[in-house]
């Protein structure tokens, strides 16, 4: 038998942690306290798997999915980024920022699918790898060599008087 990682990450680990208590509970040479020492986990952990392992058997220690299923699938999410790679204006827009609102305006002209809250939007956003970005807005009348000059010349002297 071999023992599982010492820290779960996934819920396959998770579970394999509680079919090795299983096994474990088959060959009943351990106590549950001794178990759970092993393992890494709580006496009471064990103490309920064990429960359901006498009621259910080794399936009611299976992983279970948890959590909503996404409102969009990993299709219509490529499709979507293909979409945000592209400009506002050509989806109507009179700028060029993608806004929460308009990322999910999109998502529900699309995909027939409307976000209630702007943040399950940018967890969306967040899954599929994009990130914050605001562009870095300069003036157009600016001069590099002037602002280069005083950042070397003057910001030193100024710097120096306090």
């Amino acid at each position: 038998m071999e023992l599982p990682l010492s820290s779960p990450r996934t819920p396959a680990e998770y579970e394999k942690r509680r079919l090795v208590a299983a096994e474990l509970f088959d060959q009943g040479e351990l106590s549950q306290a001794a178990i759970a020492r092993l393992l890494g986990v709580s006496r009471q952990a064990v103490h309920k798997w064990h429960t359901a392992w006498k009621n259910e058997g080794p399936a009611a220690l299976a992983a279970r999915p948890r959590g909503a299923e996404p409102f969009l699938n990993g299709e219509q999410q490529r499709a979507l980024a293909a979409l945000l790679d592209s400009s506002p204006t050509e989806h109507g827009w009179p700028d060029q920022s993608w806004t929460l609102d308009r990322v999910n305006h999109l998502i529900n002209e699309r995909f027939h699918v409307a976000y209630a809250d702007p943040s399950g939007v940018w967890r969306l956003l967040q899954r599929m790898g994009f990130s914050h970005q605001v562009p870095a807005t300069r003036a157009a009348e600016r001069d590099e060599e002037e602002v280069d000059r005083w950042r070397t010349q003057v910001w030193p002297r100024a710097k120096r008087g306090r």
